[in-house]
């Protein structure tokens, strides 16, 4: 059987580590499988003769109107290619800009109008609203099989499919997995460090933890994560905006992202509509204590509404959320992640194939 995964690799996010995953399972599971990507693939390691570049191309901050014709042209190579070669199976784990129903479709927020929404589902832009809909970017997708990284991501579409005229055939929740740590040692924490993990992306709010570290100068913050085309200037305005308690670190290896986890003792997450928030779920599988908003899918999927960790509505409440901190819960924090693990990952992968098939 031959199998595609459609995705985009110009980054490193959720998406992409959902979308490696999937590869593995499928080559493990006796699938023959492709990748079709875009244009700049550099994130992407695998068999360059599986590799199946499309004509599509994004960095950020991209032209609107030179994005719709590269979207576009996507749309026609991918019916035609893949009408060609009938493939048994096809995930499409890009399908805002991959413009091609598949078996499954994944949504990773509400990504159809992403740019355009508030954190609760609330259309900011009406007028570029209109224009999705009446040019019926998204009409093939009704009746489309759809996976959702979140409980969030899920409410979201349920508020905002029926705007778009898409009604969804078979629906299903299923979390990108993360490995437990057992066995950690949490004795060399350094109670006084923050850290946050993520893209240097104007998404990530990283100007509110530079807000934040002003207020709480005994405490040492650093911002770690890749460094994409587009963001150059977001990181440059960070760097000239930090105090000396902040260190920026870009393009880390996983070794030193690894080594950053181990030692600090708080994670903090800003982006009040992340749909899902792998690094917020690993940051806890090495003992983190998470602080994030009251919103969005770390908050709603991954604690509980507090449950597995602390919220905050104003910035102004993070410097006493930090000090009311209560480590002796870390041990029921940490076997939180239980819930994500690669075996329930699995199962309901598998059960969500043998549905669409």
């Amino acid at each position: 059987m031959e199998a595609v995964v459609i995705d985009e690799f110009s980054r490193m996010g959720g998406g992409q580590v959902l979308s490696n995953i999937l590869i593995d399972y499928l080559n493990k599971n006796d699938y023959n499988t492709y990748v079709e990507v875009d244009y700049s693939h550099n994130y992407l390691n695998y068999n360059k003769n599986k590799t199946i570049e499309t004509p599509y191309k994004f960095y950020e901050n991209m032209n609107i109107i030179k994005l719709y014709y590269y979207v576009k042209k996507t749309e026609k190579f991918l019916s035609n290619y893949n009408k060609k070669n009938n493939f048994d199976f096809i995930f499409n784990n890009h399908p805002n800009m991959f413009l091609y129903k598949s078996n499954i479709n994944a949504m990773h927020g509400f990504s159809f109008l992403d740019p355009i929404i508030d954190e609760y589902g609330n259309i900011k832009n009406k007028k570029f609203f209109y224009f999705i809909k009446q040019t019926k970017l998204y009409k093939i997708y009704n009746n489309a099989n759809f996976y959702y990284n979140s409980k969030y991501t899920y409410n979201l579409s349920k508020k905002l499919f029926p705007l778009l005229n898409i009604k969804p055939n078979r629906e299903k929740i299923i979390y990108i997995p993360v490995e437990n740590h057992i066995n950690l040692d949490l004795s060399v924490k350094n109670k006084k460090l923050i850290i946050s993990i993520g893209r240097i992306n104007i998404g990530k709010r990283y100007c509110d933890l530079l807000n934040v570290a002003k207020k709480m100068p005994e405490y040492h913050f650093i911002i770690a994560g890749a460094l994409n085309k587009g963001d150059e200037k977001y990181y440059e305005k960070l760097v000239n905006l930090k105090t000396q308690n902040v260190e920026i670190k870009i393009n880390i290896s996983n070794t030193e992202k690894i080594d950053l986890l181990k030692k600090a003792s708080v994670y903090m997450h800003f982006n009040r509509k992340e749909h899902y928030g792998i690094s917020v779920i690993e940051a806890i599988s090495y003992g983190l204590i998470p602080i994030i908003p009251k919103s969005g899918g770390p908050w709603i999927d991954i604690i509980e509404e507090g449950k597995y960790g602390y919220g905050f509505d104003s910035l102004d409440d993070i410097p006493e959320l930090v000090k009311s901190i209560d480590y002796s819960k870390s041990k029921e924090i940490i076997d939180s992640v239980n819930r994500f693990s690669y075996e329930n990952f699995y199962n309901n992968l598998n059960d969500f194939i043998e549905e669409t098939k």
